[in-house]
């Protein structure tokens, strides 16, 4: 079984510096608080955590992982930046851990969420999208459609 969290970072700031530079927001602070509730009531695996290198994604995790207790590195990675939605999919298909939490951004997060679970799911900023793949035992089995939508969290609407 493999289980797949995808995060897309918290909103960030206004575009006066680099957009790789840009900050959370103090709207973003209340979203990661919003998103760490929800994921306290559920029962979350212990995983790897792949994380694009942009501030605003790093701050997004570091800041969720605080408020979850959860210790370990993050895999900070500059391929989340720009990377489409199917170089996305080829870039989870190569890990190794049955655990894979990914923060990032969109289009692709997006079109990851959309492409495993064989639905249209839009990601909003602070979202969460939780996908179980029952019948594969490494993320290279993975197979558009195949995920089971285990919940889709948007903080917009909480």
């Amino acid at each position: 079984m493999i289980d797949l969290i995808l995060i897309r970072h918290a909103h960030s700031g206004p575009y006066d510096q680099p957009d790789k530079e840009r900050q959370l927001s103090l709207q973003g602070m209340e979203e990661v608080s919003l998103l760490a509730q929800k994921l306290k009531s559920v029962h979350l695996p212990t995983g790897l955590w792949l994380c694009s290198d942009a501030n605003r994604t790093t701050e997004t995790a570091t800041a969720l992982r605080s408020e979850l207790g959860i210790i370990g590195p993050v895999n900070l990675d500059p391929c989340w930046y720009q990377a489409s939605g199917p170089d996305y999919v080829k870039m989870i298909e190569k890990q190794s851990r049955p655990v894979i939490y990914l923060v990032a951004h969109n289009p692709s997060i997006s079109y990851v969420a959309s492409y495993y679970s064989g639905t249209l799911i839009q990601m909003e900023t602070g979202g969460c999208c939780y996908l179980r793949f029952q019948y594969a035992d490494s993320p290279s089995e993975l197979s558009k459609g195949a995920g089971d939508l285990v919940f889709h969290f948007n903080p917009q609407v909480v």
